[in-house]
C-alpha cells in the first residue's frame, strides 16, 4: 500500500507539471463548453430540454475519454522511452498495483474535469438545467475513466513511441467522438453512422452521463451504459495487465 501511494503521488506531481496535460484536462474543456453554450445553448434539444443539457453531457464525455486514453498511453510509451520500465519491474509492486496508481490519477483528473464543466455550465450566460441526481454522474466518469484508460495502455503497448502514441489516441478519441454524437446530434449524421454508433464505447458513456447530468436520456439507457461500461472497462483492465511487458 505504501508503493502504491508513493508511485500514485508522483504520477500525480509529473501530471501537474504537464502544461499541455492541464491545458487540455482543465481548460479546454470547460472553455469548449463555455463558448458552445453562449453560442446555441438556448436552441431546443431532447425531450423539452435545451441543448445546452445536451451538450453539457456530450463535452464531460468527451473529455473523459481524452483524460483516460492519453493517461494510460503516454504513461506506458514515456515509461517505456525513458527507461522508467526497468525501474517499475524492481518495484515491490504488481502489474495492477501499477497500473492501478496511474488509473488514480486519472480519475481524480476526469472528476475535477467534471466539476470545472459543472461550474461553468452552472454560469447564468450557459445555463445548463442539472438533474436532482447529477452527483451520481460521478459514476459513469468513474467507469469512462477505467475504459479508457485501459485501452489507452493497451495502444500505449502497441505503439512504440511517444509521438506516434498522441497521433492515434488522437486518431482514435476525436472520430469516436464525431460518430457517437458527441460532437452533432446522431439524428442529423448519416444512416452509416448511427448504425455505428451503437457499437462505440463512448457512445454508452453518453448515454449515461446524460441521464445522470441532466436528464436527458432515460434511466434504462443510463443503467446499459454503465452496465457495458463497466463490463467492458474491467476486461480490457485485466486484459492490459495480463499483456504488460517490462521493456
Amino acid at each position: 500500500m505504501i508503493a502504491y501511494k508513493t508511485l500514485t503521488a508522483s504520477l500525480a506531481r509529473t501530471c501537474m507539471r504537464d502544461p499541455v496535460t492541464l491545458f487540455f484536462s482543465f481548460v479546454f474543456p470547460p472553455v469548449l463548453l463555455l463558448a458552445l453554450g453562449i453560442g446555441m445553448g438556448d436552441l431546443p434539444g431532447m425531450n423539452g430540454h435545451t441543448l445546452i443539457d445536451t451538450i453539457g453531457p456530450n463535452v464531460m464525455g468527451f473529455g473523459i475519454a481524452f483524460v483516460g486514453m492519453f493517461a494510460g498511453a503516454m504513461n506506458i510509451a514515456e515509461w517505456r522511452e525513458k527507461g522508467v520500465m526497468r525501474v517499475l519491474r524492481s518495484a515491490p509492486m504488481s502489474v495492477g498495483s501499477i497500473l492501478a496508481s496511474a488509473l488514480t490519477v486519472a480519475i481524480v483528473t476526469a472528476l475535477i474535469q467534471a466539476v470545472l464543466v459543472v461550474g461553468v455550465g452552472l454560469i447564468p450566460a450557459v445555463g445548463i438545467n442539472l438533474a436532482t441526481w447529477a452527483v451520481l454522474s460521478a459514476v459513469p466518469v468513474f467507469l469512462g475513466t477505467l475504459f479508457f484508460y485501459s485501452l489507452g495502455v493497451l495502444v500505449g503497448l502497441a505503439v512504440p513511441t511517444v509521438s506516434a502514441v498522441s497521433l492515434v489516441v488522437t486518431l482514435v478519441v476525436v472520430p469516436m467522438g464525431f460518430a457517437s454524437g458527441a460532437m452533432m446530434p446522431l439524428e442529423v449524421l448519416p444512416n452509416w453512422v448511427q448504425t455505428l454508433s451503437d457499437f462505440l464505447p463512448l457512445t454508452y458513456l453518453l448515454d449515461s452521463l446524460r441521464w445522470s447530468l441532466t436528464g436527458v436520456a432515460e434511466m434504462k439507457d443510463a443503467l446499459i451504459g454503465c452496465g457495458i461500461t463497466a463490463a467492458a472497462g474491467l476486461v480490457l483492465f485485466l486484459t492490459a495487465t495480463r499483456l504488460m511487458r517490462w521493456k
